[in-house]
């Protein structure tokens, strides 16, 4: 198996990740396993906002 374009020793940039939450947070599978999930929703909810650890 070849992955043409990606170095697996290059890690993403902040941006690059923000993108990708951004897109998986409106995709209708985020909705679906928040809706089966009400405490995930309650615990995201408590965690907007919040700064990763760096």
């Amino acid at each position: 198996m070849t992955f043409e374009g990606l170095n697996p020793l290059e890690m993403e940039t902040d941006a690059q990740y923000r993108k990708k939450a951004t897109a998986y947070r409106t995709s209708p599978e985020y909705g679906k396993m928040i809706s089966l999930y009400p405490v995930l929703e309650t615990s995201i909810k408590d965690c907007k906002g919040e700064n990763p650890v760096a």
